[in-house]
């Protein structure tokens, strides 16, 4: 079923799960790799009791995960009973094999995915991706569309900060130019869409209400993922360019040589932005990293939390 046509039918905040198959084909057997898949399924296996709506499923195209991640897509769907999405990136992928792994994605069942153009690969410079046959998603969603299985779900990614490489002439983020390139991807038959992390809600609540000024209806999903430790704030920022908000940073930055305080901190604050969202947005996705305790801990916090939805 469609990811829209679930939300249709929900009528209080839902939550679904991001999970990262291994970049290497599942018939290696060394120890690590047996770890990374076993991992998946623990994390479902251990969160599937509070009714995921659906499960996302990454796919690198760099390495050999486009080998592994849509299998593993399907068995989630058939041994958890929930609808899964599989991701599929544009900018690495010629034309020929979008179709190719479109045709395995039917093969499996699978009626959702989450179209991206992709990270550019690290040897090319990011102004310098004129020679890949699809440079941007809205290319991949209209090669989804013109695909023989026409009834699939599809979804975008969205950025409530802007998208970092999405600037205007001063070299800012143009978050009106980013606006538009959603909503030409919608156009084109986009019909849900998962926002980047964030760590400040008014960034969300105004990116929800420009889009809708712009005629934008789809739901849009936001996509949380608490912070668990100090070291990857900076990463998680650089990759992003999520702004964590100050009175946050401070704590973060107070308690940084205290592992499991810094964790408590993440989740507190991860766990504050939900009860913030809960009653407004359909579904909440929570970024796993196959991390379940946290995610777990997290819905157990929000479990007795009841609000009729206003809007999607």
């Amino acid at each position: 079923m469609k990811i829209s046509t679930l939300i249709e039918g929900i009528d209080e905040t839902s939550f679904s799960l991001e999970v990262y198959p291994p970049k290497i084909m599942p018939i290696n057997t060394s120890p690590s790799i047996q770890n990374q898949i076993s991992s998946i399924f623990e994390t479902i296996e251990q969160l599937i009791s509070y009714k995921p709506l659906f499960v996302s499923v990454t796919y690198n195209p760099i390495g050999k995960t486009k080998l592994t991640s849509i299998p593993i897509a399907a068995i989630i769907k058939q041994r958890f009973n929930v609808e899964v999405v599989a991701h599929l990136t544009g900018i690495s992928t010629p034309k020929e094999e979008v179709h190719r792994i479109l045709d395995l994605i039917d093969y499996f069942d699978i009626n959702n995915v989450l179209a991206l153009r992709g990270d550019l690969p690290k040897e090319i410079k990011s102004n310098n991706n004129s020679f890949f046959e699809m440079q941007y998603a809205s290319e991949l969603v209209e090669e989804i569309k013109q695909h023989k299985y026409l009834n699939m779900g599809i979804g975008v990614a969205c950025y409530p900060e802007g998208h970092m490489e999405c600037k205007n002439e001063y070299g800012t983020r143009d978050f009106n130019k980013d606006l538009y390139h959603l909503k030409m991807k919608v156009e084109k038959g986009v019909d849900f869409a998962i926002t980047q992390l964030f760590y400040d809600n008014k960034y969300f609540y105004s990116f929800i209400e420009n889009a809708r000024k712009m005629g934008i209806s789809i739901p849009i999903i936001p996509g949380i993922m608490p912070i668990l430790n100090y070291k990857n704030i900076q990463m998680i920022t650089q990759l992003s360019g999520a702004k964590i908000p100050n009175f946050l940073k401070q704590k973060l930055d107070n308690n940084q040589e205290d592992p499991e305080e810094i964790k408590a901190i993440g989740i507190e604050h991860a766990i504050n932005q939900c009860k913030g969202l809960i009653g407004k947005v359909p579904c909440i996705h929570f970024y796993t990293m196959d991390k379940w305790e946290s995610i777990q801990y997290i819905l157990e916090e929000l479990s007795e939390i009841k609000k009729p939805l206003l809007y999607q």
